[in-house]
């Protein structure tokens, strides 16, 4: 079984420079003390306005030195300290200490002053700083705080999803992504690949088997990535209630959907292939192994040399009996033969045709599987290059049955975004 992909965390962080610094300059305007029941005192005032005017001018160490008379004055009113932190924030950004800067915005919003749009202004600032600054657990708390207070930039929602995880809040983090991920895909929507996944790994840190599952399901729906293939796909073949007869169907999908990363599973593949009478798909998938991947002792080169060869034998012995092909059919009390010699064909690569004799062989019934031969049926169409026939076969397959669940990931194959 392939190592569980690990979560690759990205950033949708809009810089903090530029537009932000000037963002919270505007912000710092002192007009609005006039509005406020609480006022201004004149001592304070003046050395924030000549903090703000060396800010201007770049002279952030000095502006800094104006705020120390600030905080040598009496202790300020709310009003006040909403606005001394939050024009000290903006000289901090500007002097490049993003820490100090985070610490004055919350002591700026613990105030609660300011319209609810300067609150909102701040705490997206303060959400980015503490995020840049990986404190986790302080941005999944103000970005909260902020969609709370009625904030609608998306980039927030995200982000308290992804803090949550990364603060180990996996069961909150839950919370927040699931529906995130359902109110995207009910409005057709193609969710961030960096939300499907942190929604798995929260699921899978909170031990939630099914939704973990489900949500790998819709992962390779819309970025159908190998290794992610080969973690849902092994955990169908690991389930207990997977029947052993469907193991090869399961593996031509890891084989299509690129889930096949050893010369192991191959031979495993090849295995089945042989003692299901198959010699040709055998062939085919110890070749490409061959080709593709590179032993990992001489032991095992060896072994799929071996396995090669004999495979190549049987098949050639199986080509001999082709002429008699049409007789033993026509002797056929029902429709197993047909099924199995035209996936024997398709297999060593006359897929149209043995597409057609499994078509015939399902109609005449007394199947023995006939669930698994329409799943082996839509396999072949897919060989013929027949997708539209393939999907509607696939289609026939409902229920809890396994074969119904083959026939769903491979729906969610054809279906995903290349």
């Amino acid at each position: 079984m392939p190592p569980l992909f690990t979560f690759l965390y990205m950033t949708h962080l809009r810089k903090l420079t530029g537009t932000l610094l000037a963002g919270l300059l505007a912000l710092a305007c002192l007009s609005v003390a006039a509005q406020q029941p609480e006022t201004l005192r004149a001592e304070v005032i003046k050395p924030l306005q000549q903090a703000q005017e060396l800010n201007k001018q770049n002279k952030n160490a000095e502006a800094l030195a104006r705020f120390a008379e600030v905080d040598a004055l009496p202790a300020a009113n709310p009003l006040e300290v909403f606005t001394i932190e939050r024009l000290r924030a903006v000289v901090h950004l500007a002097a490049g200490n993003p820490a100090a800067a985070g610490k004055a915005l919350e002591k700026a919003l613990q105030t609660e002053r300011g319209t609810v749009a300067d609150r909102l202004a701040l705490m997206e600032n303060l959400v980015l700083i503490q995020y840049r600054a990986k404190q986790y657990a302080d941005t999944a708390l103000w970005a909260g705080r902020y969609l709370a207070l009625g904030g609608q930039r998306d980039q927030f929602k995200q982000l308290q999803g992804q803090a949550l995880y990364l603060s180990g809040q996996y069961q909150p983090a839950v919370d927040i992504l699931q529906p995130r991920l359902a109110a995207e895909l009910a409005a057709g929507r193609v969710p961030d690949e960096i939300d499907i996944r942190l929604l798995a790994n929260a699921y899978q840190q909170v031990k939630n088997s099914m939704g973990y599952v489900s949500t790998l399901e819709t992962l390779v729906r819309f970025y159908p990535k190998p290794e992610v293939w080969a973690d849902l796909l092994f955990r169908v073949l690991q389930r207990k209630d997977f029947p052993g007869y469907l193991e090869i169907d399961l593996r031509r999908l890891m084989q299509k959907t690129g889930a096949v990363s050893s010369i192991a599973d191959a031979m495993d593949h090849a295995q089945l292939a042989i003692g299901a009478g198959y010699p040709a798909e055998a062939r085919k998938v110890l070749e490409l192994a061959k080709t593709n991947a590179k032993p990992e002792s001489p032991e095992e080169g060896t072994k799929l040399n071996t396995m090669l060869a004999e495979a190549t034998r049987l098949q050639q012995e199986d080509d001999k009996q082709l002429p008699q092909l049409d007789a033993q059919l026509a002797q056929a009390r029902d429709g197993n033969p047909w099924v199995n010699t035209g996936l024997n064909l398709a297999l060593a690569g006359q897929a149209a045709r043995g597409a057609g004799l499994m078509a015939q062989g399902i109609e005449k019934g007394g199947l023995r599987q006939p669930e698994a031969a329409r799943l082996r049926l839509a396999y072949v169409q897919l060989l013929a290059d027949q997708k539209d026939p393939a999907r509607k076969t696939l289609q026939t397959i409902t229920g809890a049955s396994p074969e119904a669940l083959l026939a769903r990931l491979w729906l969610l194959h054809l279906q995903a975004k290349k």
